[in-house]
């Protein structure tokens, strides 16, 4: 049976627990923040050739449009359609500006140790033994069928929505056009506000410039597979795109998947729809993924290189690891 991915469109009332990182301080006002960011067909027909973005806009056209590939084709017109839509045009500024900072490892890496302190407290690790007592046959059969530790897939659908209780209520169009176009002039505003505050600017160093760069790149290429995921089977599922709501990054429902990661996606209740704000779905799509995206293995190592899959970045390893032994403990 062919399943149509269904990229749920219930927006909810706020970001998803790992990605609050970014709702962090940031030593500024929100009237600091630049109000010039808008997303507008101008800005994508009229963008500069010498601007970062312009040379991955012609790959996000042929890739809308192909013939072949997941969902349906969109040809430019549609694309460029989204963007007489007023609800298209809003920049979540301090959510970029905290993206492309030349601090956002390090600013990461403090929020998931502190999440780790909040997630491995009394109420917490109890949501998470309770949950695997009430949905105990569908970790069951997802253990069963992907060969994954119920553990670590409620322990990841814990940091990545509080178990369902944060998916985020960012358009997920907006997020992904954004990245794609302002990396630089988001970096620009943080460098302006880490130097205001009497601080060196890290762009100084040319190591530090140089990874910036590298890492713009890679989030360009990623806005690109995102974005052509999300309009192609929006258009095949008959689902608004410009409906669709979750995290900072653009991530969707319970288990937090980003459009190009639906292949991996699965339809737990066998409703012939993959929505990932229900549980059969979220639990059956963490399992999916990590065994075949991640490798999943029983050892040590494998494990770890599978939940680094998921989120690249070793402080959620880690606290994705001991949250999930703190439950196992106590169940």
């Amino acid at each position: 049976m062919k399943i149509p991915f269904r990229l749920c469109n219930r927006p909810v009332a706020i970001a998803g627990m790992v990605s609050l990182f970014l709702a962090l301080p940031y030593h500024a006002e929100a009237s600091d923040i630049p109000q010039s960011w808008e997303l507008r067909k101008a800005t994508i027909v009229d963008l500069p050739r010498t601007h970062p973005a312009a040379s991955y806009l012609p790959d996000l056209v042929k890739q809308l449009a192909a013939k072949q590939g997941g969902g349906s084709p969109v040809s430019e017109a549609e694309f460029l359609a989204l963007f007489d839509r007023p609800e298209s045009r809003e920049v979540y500024n301090s959510q970029l500006i905290k993206v492309a900072t030349p601090r956002s490892v390090q600013i990461q890496n403090k929020a998931h140790e502190d999440f780790s302190r909040v997630f491995l407290t009394e109420k917490r690790v109890k949501r998470g033994v309770d949950f695997l007592e009430e949905k105990k046959d569908l970790l069951d059969r997802a253990e069963q069928k992907y060969g994954v530790a119920r553990k670590d897939i409620v322990s990841i659908l814990m940091w990545e929505s509080g178990l369902g209780e944060f998916t985020g209520n960012y358009r997920v169009f907006n997020v992904l056009v954004a990245q794609l176009l302002y990396l630089e002039e988001a970096q620009q505003e943080a460098v302006r506000r880490i130097k205001a505050g009497g601080e060196a600017d890290p762009l100084a160093s040319a190591a530090v410039a140089k990874r910036q760069e590298e890492r713009f790149a890679r989030i360009r290429r990623r806005c690109v597979g995102n974005l052509v995921a999300l309009l192609r089977q929006s258009k095949a599922t008959g689902v608004d795109p410009l409906s669709l709501h979750g995290s900072w990054a653009g991530a969707i429902g319970y288990p937090q998947f980003m459009p190009a990661s639906m292949p991996h996606a699965a339809d737990g209740d066998g409703d012939g729809n993959i929505d990932l704000h229900s549980w059969p779905d979220a639990i059956m799509s963490v399992a999916k993924y990590l065994n075949e995206r991640g490798k999943y293995g029983p050892n040590d190592a494998a494990r770890r290189k599978a939940i680094f899959s998921y989120n690249p970045i070793d402080s959620y390893v880690n606290g994705v690891i001991k949250y999930a032994e703190a439950v196992w403990a106590r169940r």
